[in-house]
């Protein structure tokens, strides 16, 4: 979701973990509850900085959001849309029109019930130029989305209305075939315009100024908490499966000190860096999640130095992506070579995966000496003997060793470059990106659903995730035709996504490092967790503790 690593949100061929399972959660219901205290304590990187639809930009505060909200659909451990709010759903014959009824016991924590003006609402505040949210783009298949987001439009000329107190319906741009999968993202929840009115700006900055329908509430977050309580939510629509009555965070940075508090059973589960995965590779606790997250270097091309695309292509030919993965990250993470992650989509005529079909050689392989000439003649260009170049990052561990790397490699490789590393805590990283306060970014993006156009999206000249400010008629005429005259053509539209893929990677877009694996440690004693299969994330629905 953000691309400062989202929640981002992907079908991916890692290991789909479940942990106990639906029918041992029901089987063991009457007990467990009982004999045993339902609380897990867990960990996050970072604390949350919103809990407003419309403001969230990151993966921690995305996370927290899809356990203490609920939409019209989720995804399940193979990512696939299944129904949550949405009780019934119809499409029109040609695909342009969505009609969703919704349950009717929904219920947000002050009281009012959920109904399908809620939704409305939610969605056109989000696209109201006034809430500056950076995931508009998200909306972009539902009639006038765009418009609205640009200003062109007034958001109540949105394709979306309540056409009864439990029924919503959808008008889209052009048809999308796997629009139900967008819908499950948390972008597209809804709303209490009563409680958004009565607490004003402040909506969403603290626990007690925002309201929830889903399974848990949040508590004890004042807006810059470092730990947090999800609790049992007892208005939830389906509050008798819920077995869990806490699940506690704290925000913890380090990995050693995660880690060590997983050990000393302080937390239930706890993701592990590269030297803590090969400590535990033989360990049958040890899971292995595909992230569905692609790790890369972001450019700001309105920066003079960094706007030259030759000294980009040398940075980028300049690190070694095997060893990355291999030595630094040591986590089975895998090379990236080009922006996309592997078994997001198949070539419909060859099978060919989408990441070998889009690859463009001499952008993003290792070739140092290549990457030495194309440095000299951006050093031309510049007017410059050498250039000092900051690089900022998150200030957690992990991130910090990889930033550490890639500086040491490109200052070593590329005589007369000096990259500085600035590692400052997240939140800062979300201002500085969003006022174009850098010059180059590492970073990431979290997919949230198995298509190309997930993460391609994001450098589309008008998007307003597009920090770096990367502009090519080029590819936004190739997505332009994959979402529109070839949005129901497989192979057309496939050839349209390899085409802006392709575009990105020759005009060094970004630079792609790696195609991301998260391994975690989980207590034995913790069942019915699910993982969704795309990207490795947890819901605790069915989660019980044994």
């Amino acid at each position: 979701m953000s691309i400062l690593n989202k929640k981002t949100t992907l079908l991916l061929c890692g290991v789909v973990v479940v942990l106990g399972g639906v029918f041992a959660v029901k089987a063991h219901s009457k007990t467990t509850t009982a004999a045993v205290a339902q609380n897990l304590n867990l960990a996050e990187t970072s604390p949350i900085t919103s809990m407003d639809v419309a403001k969230i930009t990151d993966n921690v505060s995305s996370s927290q959001l899809s356990q203490v909200g609920e939409g019209l659909f989720r995804l399940n451990a193979k990512s696939e849309a299944v129904n949550a709010l949405a009780q019934k759903t119809t499409v029109s014959k040609d695909g342009s029109v969505y009609t969703i009824d919704l349950h009717h016991d929904g219920k947000w924590s002050n009281g009012d019930p959920v109904t399908a003006q809620d939704f409305v609402y939610s969605w056109e505040r989000t696209l109201n130029p006034k809430s500056k949210s950076e995931f508009t783009y998200q909306f972009a298949k539902i009639k006038n989305a765009n418009a609205v987001a640009a200003g062109k439009l007034a958001p109540s000329k949105l394709g979306v209305k309540a056409t009864g107190k439990y029924q919503l319906q959808i008008k889209l741009a052009q048809p999308t075939s796997y629009f139900k999968v967008i819908l499950a993202s948390s972008t597209f929840f809804p709303l209490n315009q009563k409680a958004v009115q009565k607490y004003g700006s402040k909506y969403g900055s603290s626990a007690s100024t925002t309201v929830y329908n889903g399974p848990y509430t949040l508590t004890k977050w004042n807006g810059t908490s470092d730990s947090w309580t999800l609790k049992k939510n007892p208005t939830y629509r389906d509050h008798q499966a819920i077995k869990l009555q806490h699940i506690n965070y704290r925000v913890v940075k380090s990995t050693a000190t995660s880690y060590n508090l997983y050990q000393s059973k302080k937390l239930d589960a706890v993701t592990l860096d590269g030297e803590q995965t090969q400590q535990n590779k033989n360990n049958a606790n040890l899971k292995t999640l595909a992230s569905g997250r692609i790790g890369f270097i972001q450019y700001n091309e309105k920066d003079a130095t960094t706007a030259n695309r030759d000294l980009r292509t040398a940075l980028s030919l300049a690190i070694n992506r095997e060893q990355l993965t291999k030595k630094v990250l040591k986590n089975g993470s895998l090379p990236a070579t080009t922006f996309a992650v592997r078994n997001m989509k198949k070539n419909p005529q060859t099978k060919a995966d989408f990441t070998k079909d889009d690859t463009v050689a001499g952008t993003a392989n290792y070739d140092p000496a290549k990457a030495k000439k194309l440095f000299q003649s951006a050093l031309k260009q510049l007017h410059q003997s050498k250039l000092n170049i900051t690089m900022i990052c998150a200030d957690d561990d992990t991130t910090k060793q990889l930033a550490e790397y890639i500086q040491s490699t490109l200052n070593s490789q590329l005589k007369g470059l000096n990259i500085n590393v600035k590692a400052v805590p997240f939140p800062s990283i979300l201002s500085a990106v969003s006022k174009g306060n850098f010059q180059m970014n590492l970073t990431g993006w979290s997919m949230d659903y198995a298509d190309p156009i997930e993460s391609l999206q994001i450098l589309g000249s008008t998007n307003n995730s597009n920090m770096g400010h990367y502009d090519s008629k080029t590819y936004d005429n190739a997505l332009a035709a994959a979402e529109g005259k070839d949005a129901l053509k497989p192979a057309q539209r496939y050839q349209d996504l390899v085409k802006a893929a392709q575009t990105a990677m020759t005009d060094q877009a970004v630079t792609p490092l790696y195609d991301a694996r998260t391994n975690i440690l989980v207590n034995p004693k913790i069942k019915g967790v699910v993982y969704n299969q795309f990207d490795g994330a947890a819901d605790y629905r069915t989660a019980y503790v044994k």
